[in-house]
């Protein structure tokens, strides 16, 4: 699928008159090639797709890192008010469905209409946080440690390295945003779909059930085989979950 580059930190695929945009936000540690392979099971006719590039990483590397979700998401917004004019659906996992959150706040006081946010592997706003000190002190070897636990990485990153420097400031940067992030007391008021592998050490189920306090919406959960990560086997079922939320086919539904 053709892919254009409208700024360096956002990656656009599809029509340039869609009648819907999906926004793309990556993991910690992750970038636009993490999720660049998503459109293409993700798009239906006259829809587009834009895949955040966060700071420091791929074409921006010469870059700083980002120190605050809140400032990353104000500039998603920004970027996605101008290069689109869609509806929007947020599809964040893990780091990037927290940004989800504030994202969507933003695009909505915006007058932007926001049909979806899908938490892929992401704790709510409000279970996010880590421990900044113990982010700042870790060894490489606790790096190691910690991108290992998920149970599926490239083993070059361990084995390299070039590649292991190149990741752990990536890595740090991004954990540190989610340890000093403090969310914005709001829900959104589009529907929530939380998703989340079974065997994830990270996301629970309750963590997904949580969710349903931070939209005036419906919430919808699944849990799929698979851990963190659990899309990498089987992103098809992942993207269908997401376009029957969006065509009202829930598979559960949780009151509010």
């Amino acid at each position: 699928m053709k892919r254009t580059e409208p700024t360096p930190a956002l990656w656009r695929y599809g029509s340039f008159e869609e009648t819907r945009v999906y926004v793309l936000a990556p993991f910690a540690g992750g970038s636009a090639y993490a999720m660049g392979n998503w459109p293409r099971l993700l798009l239906r006719e006259d829809e587009a797709a834009l895949v955040l590039q966060y700071p420091g990483r791929g074409p921006r590397a010469a870059e700083p890192q980002a120190t605050s979700i809140t400032a990353l998401a104000d500039e998603a917004a920004d970027a996605v008010l101008e290069h689109s004019t869609g509806p929007v659906v947020l599809v964040g996992h893990s780091l990037g469905g927290v940004l989800g959150h504030t994202l969507a706040l933003r695009l909505a006081d915006a007058g932007r209409p926001v049909e979806l946010l899908v938490a892929s592997a992401a704790r709510p706003p409000s279970a996010a946080r880590l421990d900044a000190d113990q982010v700042l002190v870790m060894t490489d070897e606790e790096w190691i440690k910690e991108i290992t636990r998920y149970g599926d990485y490239d083993p070059r990153l361990i084995e390299d390295p070039d590649l292991l420097d190149l990741i752990v400031p990536v890595l740090r940067a991004d954990y540190l945003m989610l340890a000093r992030h403090i969310p914005e007391n709001r829900p959104v008021r589009c529907p929530v779909l939380a998703v989340g592998g079974v065997d994830d050490i990270w996301v629970t189920g309750n963590h997904l059930d949580a969710w349903g306090e931070w939209t005036t919406a419906a919430l919808t959960t699944r849990t799929l085989p698979g851990g963190h990560f659990y899309y990498r086997d089987d992103l098809p079922t992942l993207t269908g979950l997401i376009h029957g939320a969006l065509d009202g086919n829930h598979a559960r539904e949780v009151s509010r």
